[in-house]
């Protein structure tokens, strides 16, 4: 519905159309369930592991074992490198705390000289903390 001398049209819609596109979208879900119903799902089968008149079977079954542990190991030793990057990134931002204290240091010199430069002239000083307070 455009409004008469506007360049938009405004975002309002029949209560017609809202019921319509509602009806729309509940058919369009009802048909999509119905679909589902009839393809079915299939159960994955599970794995049974290694029959007991496959030959070599032991060995098959320290094979996995160790594939097993060696991805265990990998994944520790992933877990490790992570925790020492996380440090030295700790150990940097501790490093990179101890300059502000210099700047703070700075600041009070500048804030002592400004002091200095207020006593002449009181006014300015007046509303230079005027700011500060408000």
């Amino acid at each position: 519905m455009k409004r008469p001398k506007l360049k938009k049209a405004s975002k309002r819609m029949t209560c017609h159309k809202r019921y319509k596109i509602q009806k729309k979208v509940r058919e369009h879900h009802r048909k999509l369930r119905k679909e589902a119903k009839k393809r079915g799902h299939k159960k994955s089968r599970k794995d049974l592991g290694v029959p007991n008149s496959a030959p070599f079977k032991e060995a098959l079954l320290r094979e996995a074992e160790l594939r097993k542990q060696r991805l265990e190991e990998l994944k520790q030793q992933q877990k490790l490198d992570r925790q020492k990057e996380q440090e030295k990134k700790r150990k940097l931002d501790t490093n990179s705390d101890v300059e502000p204290s210099n700047v703070e240091l700075v600041k009070e010199c500048n804030a002592k000289n400004k002091a200095k430069a207020g006593k002449q002239n009181p006014k300015k000083l007046y509303c230079q903390e005027l700011k500060k307070v408000s």
